[in-house]
């Protein structure tokens, strides 16, 4: 990573801004001034004295607990942020109060555009539990694409049953309350909505309530996914 943009990600200032001090030898790389935007690998970079975190893209998953909203200022629910480790992280799509389970969160803005857009068709599997026993047609109906709001057709869904009320479903986009929309247009209801996967990751193990940074290979395989 360039010079540059650590020193943007570390808050230094706009790229005009960070550009300029580095040629007025504000930045100090291993005990060098820098004369040009170089590539940064390992060891001390300073910028007017304050050190610089070499690695400031943040990677997070974390698992949501139900009651919690992805609204940082929300004043009626707890916001998602009281359970993360840092502020100006960014959700990587939304799960309602209801839903728990799987909410990647990062400073990458670039990754994060990508993963949500539906354009790229990055899956997301959740388990659930509905009111009513699911048949056959509404199996069909699910892989055809249900009609929400009326007049808007989802994408094919993939749903995998474990029992006539519970199971797992597998989307490729992220309309709001896009789940429970659909089965409600099949005259059912959703109890519990879990987010189990996110593209290549998997919620595992990760105790509710906790978080925990994505590994480099977790973090490629994301990349990978909508490169």
């Amino acid at each position: 990573m360039k010079a540059s943009e650590i020193l943007i990600l570390n808050k230094q200032g706009t790229k005009k801004q960070v550009k300029k001090a580095i040629k007025a030898g504000k930045v100090i790389y291993n005990g060098q001034t820098l004369a040009e935007d170089i590539e940064i690998e390992e060891g001390l970079l300073t910028c007017q004295g304050q050190v610089m975190d070499l690695h400031p893209l943040k990677y997070y998953m974390l698992n949501k607990p139900t009651g919690y909203i992805c609204d940082a200022k929300s004043t009626k629910y707890v916001p998602v942020d009281t359970l993360l480790p840092a502020k100006q992280l960014h959700y990587v799509g939304r799960l309602d109060q209801n839903t728990t389970g799987l909410l990647l969160v990062t400073n990458d803005l670039k990754l994060r555009k990508k993963l949500i857009l539906p354009s790229y068709h990055v899956e997301k599997t959740y388990a659930f539990s509905c009111l009513y026993p699911l048949t056959q047609e509404d199996l069909d109906f699910f892989e055809e694409g249900i009609i929400i709001d009326h007049q808007v057709r989802c994408q094919s869904a993939k749903v995998i049953l474990s029992d006539a009320t519970h199971g797992t479903i597998t989307i490729h986009e992220g309309k709001y309350h896009e789940i429970r929309k659909m089965f409600l247009s099949l005259d059912n209801q959703i109890v519990t909505l879990k987010r189990i996967a996110f593209g290549p990751l998997s919620l595992g193990f990760l105790p509710e309530g906790d978080y925990r940074p994505l590994t480099q290979e977790e973090i490629m395989a994301l990349k990978e996914v909508v490169s």
